[in-house]
């Protein structure tokens, strides 16, 4: 073994075993000095530069001005800034460690090819996305139904919807599932109404419960008077009065008339011994 160090040595002209260490120790030392200190520069400018970009995008969008922007949209813009940031570090790391940005740029725009085949439900989701923002079927704050969900909407993301449900979990749609199927947006307009079938017992007199009716509706303070509230018998077979009680409201108090005349009609019922049917009160269909 020491011949063939010492024959290697001779061939290039450095003297046998100590040389060849103190040659490695050299080499490792012009690499820690130079390449060496670039890496760990690399380290602490990634660090601190990803540290740097989650304070300005906290700041960013707590700002008034990122508060001025459409809501519907603010969840795309900050992606995209929060990305911008990351990869103005990532370039600053490439320009540190001495990689020439030309043959960054080729490498990465082949990872991307690459991970773009592989990640096609994401690019589907980052298109329904597009698609959402540009026809608007719906914005932030509507409740919607979609795909057997409902709920209202939190944010428009680039890849996901987020809903919270009146029960307050969060439902994650994917906004592909979401440009491709019926929505059903309650908060289209500033009004809704709310539709119930009311029964009673046929042995009751008809005009008496609409009359009843009538007076329920008009004590209801979130109740709009116009459009006319409208209750007809439809119905009297089965052995009860089946009656359609149609009443209008804000969108936003749909629920809370919807309980409350439920609520009064049977108290008034109750309270003018109108006799009850099986099933007195369902929401009509």
């Amino acid at each position: 073994m020491t011949n063939f160090f010492s024959a290697t040595a001779e061939q290039f002209g450095i003297a046998p075993e100590t040389d060849v260490l103190s040659m490695l120790w050299t080499t490792l030392s012009t690499f820690a000095m130079t390449s060496g200190l670039r890496i760990i520069a690399a380290i602490l400018v990634l660090i601190v530069g990803f540290a740097i970009a989650r304070k300005l995008m906290k700041a960013y969008v707590s700002s008034k001005g990122f508060n001025k922007i459409s809501k519907d949209v603010q969840g795309i813009i900050r992606w995209m800034i929060n990305f911008l940031l990351h990869l103005a570090v990532i370039v600053l790391v490439i320009a540190i460690l001495g990689i020439p940005l030309t043959s960054a740029a080729t490498i990465i725009s082949s990872c991307a090819v690459a991970l773009g085949l592989a990640l096609q439900g994401s690019l589907s989701n980052l298109a329904g996305g597009l698609m959402i923002l540009i026809f608007k079927p719906f914005h932030v704050g509507n409740y919607i139904e979609a795909s057997g969900q409902s709920g209202t909407v939190e944010t428009i993301g680039v890849f996901y919807t987020t809903l919270q449900t009146l029960d307050n979990r969060r439902i994650v749609m994917p906004n592909a599932a979401l440009s491709n199927t019926n929505v059903v947006n309650f908060s289209a307009y500033d009004t809704r109404r709310v539709d119930l079938t009311i029964a009673a017992g046929a042995d009751n007199d008809s005009e008496v419960i609409k009359a009843l009716l009538h007076s329920v509706i008009s004590h209801e303070k979130l109740a709009l008077m116009d459009p006319a509230p409208f209750v007809r018998l439809n119905d009297c077979t089965d052995g009860k009065l089946n009656f359609t009680v149609r009443v209008w409201c804000k969108a936003d108090d749909y629920f809370d008339l919807y309980n409350d005349l439920q609520e009064d009609i049977r108290s008034a019922f109750v309270e003018h011994n109108i006799l009850p049917a099986l099933n007195t009160m369902k929401l009509s269909k």
